[in-house]
């Protein structure tokens, strides 16, 4: 039986829908973003990790709707924190099986952490092949991120360096040229080739 592939958002659909180059190109258009995208996506499978276990648990019970108070100290929000801590410390120690387990579905949270995990090597391998620029195609990158970061028109950059602002985006667009060509076979390994 084949596993339901379930994204996190449309921004990681689109990632693996994409061919070595998309993905390459996804990574270099959202370079500035990515790794916090990667952290979003993280955080949704935790919670939805949660989310199912508390499922199966009331499931087992066999009570879905009704909340059934049981003797003893209850205290809810250190119950919370306890399994927020239990699950980082799964996820950041590769110790999650005993978690998946306890969910429904664990083969879906397994195939959503495998391709959590492929799309940070692929951003290793972007950096990677970034730090191996020259100095000077290095600078010229580190640039254009930084005005993404600042959220700075590159027509500004351009007036204040008294250059055509096109001479910049073909500076940048050579350098991604580089990367990609650096990086396709790479991915192309990972991935498989996409014959035309």
């Amino acid at each position: 039986m084949e596993t339901e592939v379930i994204y996190q958002n449309q921004f990681q659909k689109d990632y693996f829908l994409a061919d070595s180059r998309g993905k390459i190109d996804i990574i270099l258009s959202n370079y500035v973003t990515f790794q916090h995208q990667l952290s979003g996506i993280e955080k949704g499978i935790k919670l939805d990790i949660k989310v199912d276990q508390d499922f199966r648990f009331r499931k087992e019970r066999g009570d879905l709707s009704v909340r059934v108070r049981t003797s003893g100290f209850s205290d809810p929000t250190a119950r919370e924190v306890i399994r927020n801590v239990e699950l980082d410390r799964a996820f950041n120690e590769n110790g999650l099986e005993e978690e998946l387990e306890k969910t429904s579905e664990p083969d879906v949270f397994r195939s959503q952490i495998r391709m959590l995990h492929s799309m940070e090597e692929d951003f290793l391998i972007i950096q990677a092949v970034i730090d191996m620029l020259t100095l000077q195609d290095g600078n010229t990158l580190k640039d254009y991120f930084i005005c993404q970061r600042n959220r700075v028109c590159l027509q500004n950059v351009a007036d204040d360096k008294d250059i055509n602002v096109k001479t910049i985006y073909q500076k940048v667009w050579r350098v991604k040229s580089k990367i990609r060509m650096n990086a396709i076979e790479k991915f192309e390994r990972k991935y498989g080739r996409r014959t035309a």
